[in-house]
């Protein structure tokens, strides 16, 4: 009976742990509002995306940016920023872009605002 009250306490600590990570520190489970501007890579395999985050009474305007790799037909957000309505865009190579002055490697890179 002690076993399973430890199993149960083990799974529950868990559980809270992973919830803590996901909805704080990973940037995939960022909801996104209104697509509103998409600009392709030199080469033409990525697209990076760019959307409103999803505002409302409490919650100011924030800015999603996922990158779209066209082969793979694979996405991930690599960019998130709060208090901004812009996305100031640039690729400087088919591996490095430049968001709002944010320089990232699109394969290693995440930028947060959280984590600053």
């Amino acid at each position: 009976m002690k076993k399973k009250k430890v199993f149960i306490f083990i799974i529950v600590l868990a559980s809270i742990g992973w919830g803590i990570y996901h909805f704080t520190f990973d940037t995939q489970a960022v909801p996104k509002g209104k697509l509103f501007k998409s600009v392709k890579s030199p080469n033409g395999q990525y697209i990076a995306n760019a959307f409103h985050g999803q505002d409302n009474a409490t919650v100011d305007f924030s800015v999603i940016v996922e990158i779209e790799d066209t082969i793979k037909n694979k996405k991930k957000n690599i960019y998130f920023e709060y208090h901004c309505e812009e996305a100031d865009i640039k690729w400087l190579s088919d591996n490095k872009i430049r968001i709002n002055g944010k320089k990232l490697n699109i394969h290693k890179d995440v930028y947060d605002f959280r984590h600053e």
